[in-house]
């Protein structure tokens, strides 16, 4: 077999990446400002719903290590004619769904839970299917645990509906920084 330096800078990358971003803070440097601060921002959110430190932070580590992983592959040139436009319609889908929220954040009495849970299913179906052949199921968990979280009827109506806040005021300040950081990252351009 041939060498390929290319094939062996990916490896090496996403070896190290396994170890490298575990570490929050040194992911947090590597990221761009706007994203970074919507994962702190969401973070709190997390937290604020779950009351659980290590939940809320394993969560956002796994959000970070997918991303950076499909960035990876992506950048690697790993991706066949087809995954790309799967990969594309993660990133439509994506859209779809931060503009939803941020929707249904900014305009009272829209919230339609059913409609938000179908395209994050959607969402997290196409990921699973985009990542699969070229990661290893540990990978496929992570996305399954972000979603597990992210998607439930309990944290989306502690967002949206107005007798939820009671019990967690905080959230809704909270989600109103995310839908901040939300639109700054489409400005920018990062999702």
């Amino acid at each position: 077999m041939d060498f390929n330096a290319r094939s062996v800078a990916y490896e090496v990358q996403k070896c190290f990446a396994n170890k490298f971003f575990s570490n929050k803070f040194v992911a947090m440097n590597l990221l761009e400002d706007t994203t970074a601060k919507l994962l702190d921002d969401l973070y709190l959110l997390l937290h604020a719903h779950t009351c659980d430190k290590k939940d809320s932070e394993k969560t956002t580590e796994n959000l970070i290590k997918i991303s950076v992983k499909i960035g990876m592959l992506e950048r690697g040139g790993k991706f066949s004619l087809e995954e790309k436009d799967s990969l594309l319609s993660v990133q439509v889908n994506l859209k779809t769904v931060v503009k939803t929220l941020i929707s249904f954040y900014q305009v009272d009495h829209t919230y339609d839970r059913f409609f938000l849970v179908k395209y994050l299913t959607e969402l997290e179906t196409l990921l699973k299917n985009l990542i699969r052949p070229h990661l290893t199921e540990k990978s496929v968990g992570r996305v399954e645990q972000i979603f597990g979280v992210v998607k439930t009827d309990d944290f989306l109506d502690h967002i949206y509906l107005p007798k939820m806040f009671v019990s967690h005021p905080e959230m809704r300040q909270l989600m109103g920084k995310v839908v901040e950081d939300l639109n700054a990252c489409l400005d920018a351009g990062t999702i």
